[in-house]
């Protein structure tokens, strides 16, 4: 089997990986809320909410049999919500073009990165926490883009996962001989920038335009990033995204609430994605 060959099944077994964990995301958002609000257990097996009949596994393919069934139940043909669709793709999506730019320049150089085992594990660990986080991620915004709420429990696990990325990235940078405190430095300044200006919203609106969940949110986004280049472009895009999306409503009814945690998350992702893969993609030119 060649380079090539062995490449391409990695990022097949990557995207495929990323849409099971989306489909497990939406699931995990929906129990969570019914075990929140004191609704019946959904099981152990994944059921239809309408007619409450099982899902068969041939049916719970991620994205293949949602595009079969074109989005409905087999046995009641009520709708499935998109948002079992857009996290599958996205987190495939995700788990694909990270793993372009992460995992395979590790693999292409792992006999290089073995000389340095501390170095080789710090970036792996990089890698593997930045996926997990992700999954978490997924959990917060469809909860946030469904019902309004992010989960206090599960902004707790997703701050101490940006900690950890920033602290494994610091400690990268000390094992290449890099500037510490710079390294530092930039992970704080990220954290002003992004978190910062979400806390300031959220006091200014009075929660109509932000929530006190998603400054915290963006306090685990910031961490990850460790850089406020990064932090600045997320909060950028966020808030493109906000007003594109969700401000037309908020000025057709003031009361309305903007649900901010999905443009947080989607802005995260897509910063992450092009932030490691526009360098590599530049110098393949």
């Amino acid at each position: 089997m060649t380079d090539v060959m062995i490449e391409a099944l990695i990022l097949v077994m990557m995207f495929m990986l990323g849409a099971i964990f989306g489909s497990f995301a939406c699931c995990q958002a929906w129990r969570w809320h019914y075990k929140v609000y004191g609704k019946r257990d959904l099981g152990q097996w994944s059921v239809c909410l309408h007619c409450k009949k099982r899902i068969r596994w041939y049916d719970n393919i991620p994205i293949v049999s949602w595009l079969v069934l074109r989005g409905k139940c087999r046995n009641c043909h009520k709708k499935i919500g998109v948002a079992d669709f857009v996290s599958e793709v996205g987190l495939a999506v995700a788990f694909l073009m990270l793993s372009w730019a992460y995992l395979l320049p590790m693999v292409e150089n792992w006999n290089l990165l073995a000389r340095n085992p501390a170095d080789l594990a710090a970036q792996m660990a990089i890698f593997i926490m930045t996926l997990m986080m992700l999954v978490v991620l997924t959990v917060l915004a469809v909860y946030d883009a469904k019902w309004g709420e992010l989960p206090v429990v599960l902004l707790i696990i997703a701050v101490i996962f940006g900690a950890i990325i920033a602290v494994l990235r610091i400690y990268a940078v000390d094992l290449e001989g890099g500037n510490v405190w710079g390294a530092i430095g930039n992970a704080v300044a990220g954290v002003g920038i992004l978190a910062g200006t979400c806390f300031v919203i959220y006091k200014a609106s009075k929660e109509r335009l932000m929530g006190g969940g998603d400054w915290i949110l963006a306090l685990a986004l910031a961490l990850a990033l460790a850089n406020w280049w990064l932090a600045l472009w997320t909060i950028f895009l966020a808030n493109l995204l906000g007003d594109v999306i969700a401000l037309p409503s908020v000025m057709k009814k003031k009361s309305h609430v903007v649900h901010f945690g999905p443009f947080l998350v989607s802005a995260f992702v897509i910063v992450l994605i092009l932030g490691n893969c526009l360098p590599l993609l530049l110098s393949q030119l």
